[in-house]
């Protein structure tokens, strides 16, 4: 039986997981839910009442660094090194960069220029840290591609949307490798695949509904609706 996904469409932490399942070319269903409004069989079955949710027979698992861990034990290829010190390292940079989505979530709904700025100097201050440890060639630990390079690409790939609106957000000539790192994941076919074609319509979408400063720098003329303070 296929493992099966449970989804929210703009969810960076899914990705994670849906890009390790294309990258090890594994046979998948996926279901995108409104987590707004969930169906009640996602209630009763999730732990957290939160995705990402892999259902593997009658198995439940949850969150994203626990799934992909599963996916890379349970199918060939394996992405985590054998080394067990840098296993162990690199575990600690997914873990890691699951506080630098969360300072990306917060460029998206603070309000002032003032908080926005505070949040992205607290970001580039971790990436000075994260800095140190990208090799980038191509990938994190080098050659091959590893699970902290799925940890990192949608955190990666909402920073390049944020940037594009408002250039200068993120710092190339502060942090090369990381940029390198960045562009090298963002062109990887199992990191397009890994979210629905739309996905940047949806991220701008939601930013505009968050009403955060960085919904100045939208087209208005393209949205309207409800605020939405959404965690994703």
């Amino acid at each position: 039986m296929k493992p099966k996904l449970i989804s929210f469409k703009l969810c960076p932490f899914v990705q994670r997981a849906t890009i390790v399942l294309e990258h090890k070319r594994v046979e998948h269903d996926i279901e995108y839910i409104d987590l707004a409004n969930p169906p009640a069989w996602f209630i009763e079955r999730s732990p957290l009442k939160k995705v990402p949710v892999l259902l593997v027979d009658e198995n439940v698992l949850f969150e994203s660094m626990a799934i992909n861990e599963y996916l890379d034990e349970a199918y060939p290829n394996r992405l985590h090194p054998h080394d067990i010190i840098l296993r162990a390292k690199n575990r600690s940079w997914i873990e890691f960069g699951s506080e630098c989505l969360w300072d990306v979530f917060h460029l998206s709904v603070k309000e002032t220029e003032r908080e926005f700025n505070e949040v992205r100097e607290g970001l580039l201050s971790k990436f000075d840290h994260l800095e140190k440890a990208v090799i980038a060639a191509p990938f994190f630990n080098g050659a091959a591609f590893s699970l902290v390079d799925a940890g990192y690409a949608p955190l990666l790939q909402r920073l390049e949307y944020l940037d594009k609106l408002r250039p200068g957000i993120f710092d190339g000539s502060r942090h090369p490798n990381i940029n390198t790192w960045k562009n090298n994941l963002l062109k990887l076919d199992t990191v397009r695949k890994s979210c629905v074609p739309e996905i940047s319509a949806l991220y701008h979408e939601q930013l505009w509904k968050r009403q955060g400063y960085i919904s100045r720098f939208l087209d208005k003329t393209k949205y309207s609706g409800d605020v939405v303070r959404s965690i994703y």
